[in-house]
C-alpha cells in the first residue's frame, strides 16, 4: 500500500519528506501489528470460555464457528446496486437490528456481531445465549415488501370451539389490519382473535416505530457463510443435550418443543448463530426515517463501510 504525505516539504517534526514517509509507514505497520495482536488475544480469550462452557457436540460447534469467525477467507463484492434500484433479498439472508445509533454500530465494526455472553457483559436476561440472533430470510423477496409486511401486526385466531378447536397465526401486513379483520369477523368458525406486535418491529427499523434505526443486511450464500450457519441454535438436527448450554433453564422445555412447531408468532423466521458472524458478510445497511435524513451519519456509516450499500424503508438505495 502506497502512503502519501499530504504534505511533501513541512512536517512539524522536523522531516524531510522521505523520513516523513517512513515514519507514517512505521505507523502504519506499527498499528496493524498491534490490531492483529489483539485479535489473536480476543481469540483465545473466547476459547477459553467456551472450553469452560461448553462440552460434547456444543464444543465441537462453537470452536468451528470461532475458528471460521477469524478465518482469513476473502468475501468478493456483493449486488452492485445504483441510487433508487430496489434492494433484492434472496432465500437464507440474514438481517441483524442494532439499538441505539452511531455508538452501537460502532461495536459491530469494531468486534463484528458476537454473543455478548462471550464478552462477560450479559446480564443473563436472554432465553436463547451464547449465540447471536438473526432474522432468517425464508424466501426471495424484495426489502420493501419485507419490511411492510414485519411493520404490521402478527394475528391468532381460533377455528371451532373446546378441545378439537384449531389455533393459527398469521401476519397481516402494514395498513391490511381493516381488511384482514373484516374477513375473519365475516367467518362463522372464527370465535376468537388476538393480536401483537411483530418481533421484528422491535429490533429493526420499521414503518410503526422510530425507535430503531439501523440494521445490516448479510449474504450468506457463499460456502464460508453456509458452515458458519450449521451453528444455528433453532437447527432440529440437534440434540437436546448440545442444545442446552445456549437457552436459559426457564426456557428449555419449551423451546424443545416450539422448534419443531414454529409459526407466525414464535417466530418462523429466526436464526440464532453460535458465538457469532463476522462484519465481511455485510452486504448493505438498512436505514430508519432519522438516519436517512442525516448526512453526517449516512456518510459516517458509508465510510466505515465503502462496499456496501444503505438503503431506507422503501427498500430502495441512497447510497452506493
Amino acid at each position: 500500500m502506497q502512503i502519501v504525505c499530504k504534505n511533501e516539504f513541512v512536517c512539524k517534526r522536523g522531516l524531510n519528506s522521505i523520513q516523513y514517509r517512513c515514519l507514517c509507514k512505521q505507523i502504519f505497520y506499527s498499528n496493524i501489528i498491534k490490531k492483529v495482536g489483539i485479535e489473536i488475544i480476543k481469540q483465545q480469550e473466547y476459547i477459553e470460555y467456551a472450553n469452560k462452557t461448553f462440552k460434547g457436540k456444543a464444543l465441537e460447534l462453537v470452536l468451528k464457528n470461532i475458528e471460521l469467525f477469524y478465518d482469513d477467507t476473502v468475501i468478493e463484492p456483493y449486488k452492485k446496486y445504483n441510487i433508487g434500484d430496489e434492494v433484492k433479498l434472496s432465500k437464507g439472508t440474514f438481517i441483524h437490528g442494532i439499538p441505539g445509533m452511531l455508538d452501537n454500530f460502532d461495536l459491530i465494526i469494531e468486534n463484528g456481531f458476537l454473543a455478548i455472553d462471550f464478552t462477560g457483559k450479559s446480564e443473563g436476561k436472554n432465553k436463547i445465549k451464547n449465540s447471536i440472533g438473526m432474522w432468517n430470510i425464508k424466501n426471495d423477496i424484495l426489502l420493501k415488501e419485507y419490511i411492510n409486511s414485519y411493520s404490521g401486526i402478527t394475528i391468532t385466531y381460533t377455528i371451532g370451539r373446546g378441545p378439537e378447536s384449531k389455533r393459527i397465526s398469521e401476519l397481516v401486513p402494514f395498513h391490511k389490519f381493516d381488511e384482514f379483520t373484516e374477513k375473519i369477523n365475516n367467518d362463522d368458525e372464527i370465535w376468537t382473535y388476538w393480536g401483537e406486535k411483530t418481533k421484528e418491529v422491535t429490533f429493526l427499523p420499521s414503518l410503526v416505530s422510530s425507535k430503531r434505526q439501523i440494521a445490516f443486511i448479510l449474504n450468506m450464500e457463499s460456502d464460508y457463510a453456509k458452515e458458519l450457519t450449521k451453528a444455528d441454535v433453532w437447527n432440529t438436527e440437534l440434540d437436546e443435550e448440545t442444545l442446552r448450554e445456549f437457552l436459559d433453564y426457564r426456557y428449555f422445555p419449551e423451546f424443545v418443543n416450539l422448534r419443531f412447531e414454529k409459526d407466525a408468532t414464535t417466530t418462523d423466521r429466526e436464526s440464532a448463530i453460535m458465538f457469532g458472524l463476522p462484519i465481511k458478510l455485510i452486504e448493505g445497511i438498512f436505514v430508519g426515517r432519522k438516519i436517512e435524513n442525516d448526512k453526517v451519519s449516512l456518510d459516517y456509516i458509508k465510510s466505515k463501510l465503502p462496499h456496501c450499500y444503505i438503503c431506507n424503508l422503501d427498500g430502495k438505495i441512497i447510497a452506493e
